[in-house]
């Protein structure tokens, strides 16, 4: 009965270790499935991708209307660029139509300043 009760014993103790070192194993395969799972589907903004915040895009615009060279433009179009520039610099860029922002943009390229 000695040997039948230590045959037992081991056989639990043995079950036992083997189903911690399963649970053990087990844990450390989902975390690290979790982790590639959670990395692919991570999205991360790269530094120099097509995205920037329409605040950005609207500073970069005001900047590049400002290099226009008022000298070298006609005296119509420089009221007309004068004004613009006013009301963006007072509204801001995004208070200025379509349209507007295609003049100024047309008289930033014709404008080498």
């Amino acid at each position: 009965m000695g040997t039948e009760n230590r045959n037992a014993v081991t056989f639990w103790f043995l079950l036992g270790l083997a189903s911690v070192l399963g649970g053990v194993g087990a844990r450390i395969w989902y975390r690290r499935w979790r982790k590639t799972r959670i990395a692919a589907l991570r999205v991360v903004e790269r530094p120099n991708s097509h995205y920037s915040s329409a605040i950005v895009k609207h500073q970069a615009d005001q900047e590049r209307w400002r290099t226009v060279d008022l000298d070298r433009i006609h005296p119509v179009n420089r009221e007309e660029v004068e004004r613009l520039l006013a009301v963006a610099n007072v509204q801001g860029p995004q208070s200025l139509s379509n349209r507007e922002r295609l003049f100024l943009e047309t008289m930033t390229e014709l404008s080498p300043g």
